[in-house]
């Protein structure tokens, strides 16, 4: 089964193991999933009423939201 996962935030997690801070990925896009390698800059301009979806390259595409009545 196929799904569909989507990420809202726009900027990573702090979080401190060990007395050491890394950053947790929660744009989605990161190599180092689920560390952030900073990736989330690309979608900065992203509007927040919005979807989109990504290729392995980071290229962007609008998504169209349909409506189910």
């Amino acid at each position: 089964m196929s799904r569909v996962k989507i990420f809202n935030k726009k900027q990573p997690k702090p979080i401190t193991v060990n007395d050491k801070e890394v950053w947790i990925c929660q744009c989605g896009l990161s190599a180092d999933f689920p560390f952030c390698n900073g990736t989330h800059h690309k979608i900065q301009d992203e509007p927040e009423n919005e979807l989109y979806q990504y290729d392995e390259k980071l290229n962007r595409k609008k998504v169209k939201i349909v409506e189910d009545n």
